[in-house]
């Protein structure tokens, strides 16, 4: 997988509708409103691969909260800037809870009640000194006069008070993120959502979800589903992991402990006896471990993501026991190499079981055993391995598709920028 992006550009590819109002020899300016700007996250690592296309096509910078003391620094392509103040790590968990909070009242109930809007007295908790956070960003938005604004999360609330104190009709594409955890019903967001110009989705569930909810309110802005920009490393199929050999072994990964006394670790550990005639290996927090007819190898640890997807490319089949934060970049890898997944009834990679017809799913330690035992049948594991393989191709498989979708999704008007500027020969993100 690459955090890269590197097209040539077709200047025939997209009809582009919102007008640049400064453009230049250097293509439009595109300010992208992240409230953490990183990679470590599946919404991060989507967010700085949506600027990088937009790269491709003008100058593109990066606000963002926090940091201290306010700064302007350079960051690959992009120019990130800090707005200072003290951004508490726990805002946004705590936001969060109480988004999960509401999510679990009745929704019909709630639409009826005289406190729905954006004024009812959870809106408050939901802010947890977000929208403060973001109070500086108007006057860089009023330095930069952008020709579009993306921002990033239907939840950012303090984005959105910034871009309406710049300007209450600038261009802005909203890349949603959303998780599948009901805080797109929430009335507290739904200004947000009223607020874009286009919606930039990252899988067609996602999509759908978001036009369902905008078709509700009556919104017209477009939905795009514009995947990710993933390749298998063709070097991971150059040697196996020595631990667990060449085929035939489960690859099994968690985001706990081995110590844990968690339903993921005891699930993992139901596997190595389950399927004890066969290598299993298990990703945990605190290194992997390889067991061999219920004997295992101490851990070490996944230090580098090719070791992971040389794991992947290998196996016979991938166990994500984890719930995929937003849409499952781990078991798309593992389509990618042809490498059949199992995953959690109620994990966001499921759609990618579902829909790509890449694996199967489970409810419970008897559904996980039966679902891997389904999948070691070779003429099952053949099938959905060609059918995940060619799901995960044409929804993620390619950078120069996914420049595309973004820039088209951001109708962005380029007929007037030089040939230069319209079909750049490569930008790095």
């Amino acid at each position: 997988m690459t955090n890269s992006i590197d097209a040539n550009r077709d200047q025939d590819s997209a009809a582009f509708a919102i007008p640049l109002s400064s453009a230049s020899a250097t293509g439009p300016t595109v300010v992208v409103l992240a409230t953490q700007w990183e990679t470590s996250s599946e919404a991060g690592w989507i967010t700085r691969q949506v600027a990088g296309a937009l790269a491709c096509l003008g100058t593109v910078h990066v606000v963002t909260p926090g940091g201290g003391i306010a700064s302007v620094r350079t960051d690959g392509v992009f120019t990130v800037h800090h707005l200072g103040g003290l951004l508490r790590p726990q805002a946004l968990v705590e936001g969060n809870v109480v988004a999960d909070a509401l999510a679990a009242v009745d929704r019909a109930a709630r639409e009826q009640s005289a406190l729905t809007g954006p004024m009812r007295p959870e809106t408050t908790l939901l802010d947890r000194g977000l929208t403060e956070a973001w109070s500086p960003a108007s006057g860089v938005l009023d330095d930069l006069r952008p020709d579009l604004i993306v921002l990033a999360d239907h939840r950012n609330l303090g984005a959105l008070a910034a871009i309406q104190r710049h300007s209450p009709t600038a261009p802005v594409a909203l890349v949603a993120l959303d998780d599948g955890r009901g805080h797109l019903e929430l009335a507290e967001f739904a200004p947000v959502l009223d607020r874009a110009d286009a919606v930039l989705a990252i899988t067609e569930a996602e999509r759908l979800r978001l036009e369902a909810r905008m078709a509700a309110r009556g919104m017209s802005a477009p939905v795009t589903r514009i995947g990710a920009p993933m390749v298998a490393n063709s070097s991971a199929r150059s040697e196996p992991n020595t631990w667990v050999g060449d085929s035939d072994y489960l690859f099994v990964l968690t985001d706990t402990s081995s110590e844990d006394a968690s339903v993921q670790t005891e699930l993992a550990r139901l596997l190595t006896l389950r399927f004890c005639d066969r290598p299993v290996g298990i990703a945990h927090t605190d290194g992997f471990f390889a067991w061999h007819e219920g004997r295992f190898n101490d851990g070490w640890a996944i230090e580098r993501s090719s070791d992971r997807a040389r794991l992947m490319a290998w196996a016979r089949v991938t166990i994500d026991l984890r719930h995929a934060s937003l849409f499952g970049r781990d078991v798309v890898e593992s389509l990618l190499f042809g490498t059949p997944v199992v995953v959690p009834h109620d994990s966001q990679a499921r759609q990618h079981a579902h829909l790509g017809g890449g694996g199967l799913w489970f409810e419970g330690p008897a559904d996980l055993t039966w679902a891997t035992e389904a999948l070691l049948d070779p003429a099952l594991s053949e099938q959905l391995s060609r059918q995940g393989k060619a799901y995960a191709e044409e929804l993620f498989g390619s950078t120069d598709r996914f420049i595309d979708r973004v820039i088209e999704a951001c109708q962005l008007d380029v007929s007037d920028l030089p040939e230069v500027v319209r079909s750049p020969s490569a930008a790095q993100a």
